[in-house]
């Protein structure tokens, strides 16, 4: 049986990511009575997607379950700044957490760049297996680069290759594309093997620039493009799983001390089945609003099997030559021995 603050802390593992943008922020518990008090802030996008499991699962657990003792104020939609911005508010105590896209997450620790390799994985089961055998590396990482606790390894998505004018089917077509990258070094090193020239940009910036014309291409999640209307901009997806991106919910260590060591415990062990619950329901969610934006009318641009093993050809080739410059080669060979073992397992091998 779980006691309140079990429950509580469970529940709060995910819930900074997984929020809608209904105003600048929203206050939950009693700040007068609560024993523990958090300011967090996120990205995610208002109204859509993460937000609908925010409301109907999350919410009802958290209010039934912290009774007074938690006072969590979430600032959502880019209130508080990119993911760069939100954790220098954490660093200086503004803030005590943070629901990081894939951007933000990178900027924890070099070490998960290995996880945004190209083509790495290939269903969301390996990202599942993987998730329970590197956990507790990430956990250590993070703390010794960062400082941070994280509490939830979450999606961001498989994302998608979005253009405006022509069909990301055919490497060739890369070049004639001005892409937009907001992703830090990894993308910029992707796009360039494929014979395009990147722009870096900010993120909050990446709206009005595609809308101006100013950059054509863009690799993102749907739920993204969906809640900033993108679909209206581009023609064409290619959504060849050509990344993962992971999404962290992280807090300070003052903050994650504040708490219980029994709780601590008990949210260790039950973070990654709790991850596996609400991820299996987000991925349902970001294959909806990817078949949505499709019906607006953006065309499939996916590649034949010969353009997709020209991809793979031109593009994996950076596992290597990035292990030590990203990443050390020690976290690249234990994320590929444990994605061999699963795959082994599924050939019975």
């Amino acid at each position: 049986m779980f006691t309140k603050w079990t429950r509580a802390f469970l529940t709060l593992t995910c819930i900074i990511l997984l929020t809608p943008v209904f105003c600048l922020a929203k206050d939950y518990g009693n700040k007068d009575t609560a024993k523990v008090i958090w300011k967090t802030a996120t990205m995610a996008p208002k109204g859509i997607g993460y937000s609908q499991l925010f409301e109907e699962i999350l919410m009802p657990e958290i209010e039934k379950q912290t009774k007074g003792e938690l006072y969590l104020k979430i600032y959502w939609g880019g209130v508080m700044g990119d993911d760069k911005q939100i954790l220098k508010k954490m660093r200086i105590n503004q803030l005590q957490g943070a629901g990081l896209s894939g951007q933000g997450t990178f900027e924890l620790s070099k070490e998960i760049a290995v996880l945004g390799l190209p083509f790495m994985f290939n269903s969301y089961e390996e990202i599942d297996y993987v998730k329970t055998k590197m956990i507790d590396t990430y956990d250590n990482v993070v703390q010794e680069e960062s400082g941070f606790k994280m509490l939830q390894w979450l999606d961001q998505d498989f994302d998608q290759i979005y253009s405006a004018k022509f069909p990301m089917d055919k490497v060739e077509n890369f070049s004639k594309v001005r892409f937009i990258t907001w992703y830090g070094d990894l993308e910029g090193k992707l796009l360039e093997k494929l014979g395009a020239s990147p722009i870096p940009i900010d993120v909050a910036e990446i709206p009005s620039t595609v809308r101006a014309g100013a950059g054509e291409g863009l690799i993102a999640p749907a739920i993204w493009v969906a809640a900033t209307q993108l679909y209206n901009s581009f023609e064409y997806v290619n959504s060849a799983k050509i990344r993962y991106t992971p999404a962290f919910v992280v807090v300070t260590q003052t903050a994650w001390d504040e708490v219980p060591e029994e709780h601590r415990k008990k949210v260790a062990e039950l973070r990654v089945p709790l991850s596996k619950s609400f991820c299996e329901r987000s991925r349902l969610e970001s294959e909806k609003y990817l078949k949505a934006i499709m019906s607006r009318g953006i065309k499939a641009a996916n590649p034949c099997p010969e353009e997709m093993a020209l991809l793979k050809e031109k593009t994996m080739p950076l596992w290597g030559e990035l292990a030590g410059e990203l990443y050390s080669q020690e976290i690249l060979d234990e994320l590929e021995a444990h994605l061999k073992e699963y795959r082994n397992m599924q050939k019975g091998g």
